[in-house]
Order: C-alpha cells, then structure tokens, then sequence
C-alpha cells in the first residue's frame, strides 16, 4: 500500500499513482490511497488502507472479522468495513467503508493485525447487510450460531439496537437460526416443508431407551421419518461418511428411517426435495423415543 503522501517523500507526484491505476496495474483504495497491485488485498493490507483512510480509532467489523473468525460460508473479503466514533468525519472509498458508531466506545473488541476487532455479534450483523442474496446471509448468521460465535438472540439484540433499513434478510435468517437450522440449505428445506400440514422440528436430539441415536437435520414428528442433508462440508471426509453410516444402523435398528437429500438437489428445487421427504411411508415409533427439540415445533 502506498499513500499520496508516500509518494510526496519520494519527490513523485501523485499523477503517478493514477496513471498506474489507469494501466490496471495499481488498484485505487480510496482517496489518495492505493494498492501497488490488482490481486485480492490481504487483510494486512487491508487494515493499513484503513488506518491511512479512517486514522488511528477505528474498530474493524464485517466480513473480515468473520473470515479471521474461520466462520464458514463467509464470501470472499475484497475490501474492509470499520466503525469510528461518531465525531469522526471522515470518507471512505473502494475498498474502505466507514461508519460512524454511537456505542463506539463500549464495544468490547480484541486484536488482529495490529487493529481492534468488533465481537463476533456485531461483526455478522454488519457483515450480513453488505450482502446481497438471502443464500449468503443465512450463510454468514447460521455459520456463526452454529460455530457457536454467537446465538439468534444476541444477533437480535444487536440488530434492534441499530438502524432497522436493509436489515430484513439479516431478521430472516436470525428466525432461521431460531428455528434449529444449522446450514442455508437446512433452511431452505424447513422453507419448503413450512405449511404442508406436517409437524417436524429441525436438529433435534433424538434418544432411545436413554441412548441417543443422533440429531437428524429434520424430523417428522410421528412418522419415525427424518431428513439429512448431505453437504460436502459435513459429509465428504471418510469420518463423516463412518458416522453416517453408524447413524444409519442406530435408527435402522429402532425401526426409523433417515432420507438423504443433497444439497444440489435442495438448491435446484426445495420443494422437489421436501415432498421427496414427505413421501417416505411411516413408520410407528418405538415407545422409548424421546425428542429433545433444538427449536420451535413447525408444520
């Protein structure tokens, strides 16, 4: 990274720059402010493009806090949000946003690459509302609840004490994670089985005669039915495909029945996927079984 006034010290003019970034060579990130290359920007660099931009009080939040987390489903990071004190005046640029924060100084914060961090809460609600399509935010806020970085409730708290434009995917997908889903694809599988008549809780632990079989990703409450979605991330290593296969037998073994759906399937046609579950005949449920819900009964 260089600044206008790196190269004022090196008797270069800032014409310089912006011819470099006019070849594709140099990339702008904001006033005054550049890149000496056009590859994605490290988050180091990314921090110091900040600190010329915002000056030295600034919290980073947003996407990168969530990619230095290891949270998964988090969208590549090209460019930095920070909060500053609301005195602040100052603008941002291509790669650097900043907004002004009233309880700047009471979040708790920690330090990477030399900057303060926002809490976990704070940084996947910010995170979620620079993104697009309700696919990404339900990756970001459940790929939080369930790292166990945050829970529906603190995502709720912090949403309702900002600013509540832009914030309908980000209240969808906290209701998500309410509800016991675990993955965008869970969710938009209880979206499909919503409103078919059918009672099912989502991620529940389920035991028998005080062992517990499992925690199908949803379960058709008296039907002994349950649906699994097959994800390469929870299903691809030889570990994982070992604890299928024992899950099998364990609910083999009481009489019930687990379907699997895979992702690509439940992306290209929830609905296709969820009546494909809803069509597995019943079975009766052993006497012992006991549900111990995640969320809230649906149907």
């Amino acid at each position: 990274m260089i600044t206008s006034s790196d190269l004022r010290s090196l008797r270069l003019h800032n014409g310089v720059a912006e011819r470099q970034v006019a070849r594709g060579s140099w990339r702008r990130a904001a006033r005054g402010i550049f890149l000496t290359h056009v590859d994605a920007p490290t988050a180091p660099e990314l921090v110091a493009a900040a600190r010329a931009c915002a000056g030295q009080r600034f919290i980073v939040t947003g996407l990168l806090v969530l990619r230095e987390l290891e949270l998964p489903w988090v969208p590549a990071v090209d460019a930095i949000h920070v909060l500053v004190p609301p005195a602040v005046r100052r603008a941002g640029g291509d790669l650097v946003r900043i907004t002004r924060a009233s309880d700047f100084e009471k979040l708790e914060t920690w330090i990477r690459h030399e900057a303060r961090m926002a809490p976990a809460e704070r940084a996947v609600v910010d995170g979620a509302r620079s993104l697009p399509s309700l696919r990404e935010v339900r990756g970001v806020v459940l790929g939080a609840v369930s790292s166990r970085w945050s829970t529906a409730d603190e995502l709720r708290r912090v949403l309702d004490s900002g600013r509540r434009n832009g914030s309908a995917l980000t209240r969808r997908a906290i209701e998500d994670a309410a509800r016991g889903c675990a993955s965008p694809p869970e969710a938009e599988l209880v979206d499909a089985l919503v409103g078919r008549g059918i009672p099912f809780y989502v991620n529940p632990e389920l035991w028998l005669d005080g062992h517990l079989l499992g925690r199908p990703d949803v379960w058709l409450v008296g039907r002994g039915v349950g649906g699994e979605v097959d994800s390469q991330e929870r299903h691809g290593t030889a570990a994982h495909v070992e604890n299928t296969y024992d899950r099998h037998e364990r609910f083999g073994a009481g009489g019930l029945e687990l379907v699997h759906l895979s992702v690509r399937r439940i992306h290209a046609d929830a609905r296709e996927a969820a009546t494909r579950l809803l069509s597995e005949p019943a079975r009766q449920e052993p006497p012992g079984l006991v549900i111990v819900p995640r969320g809230p009964l649906l149907r």
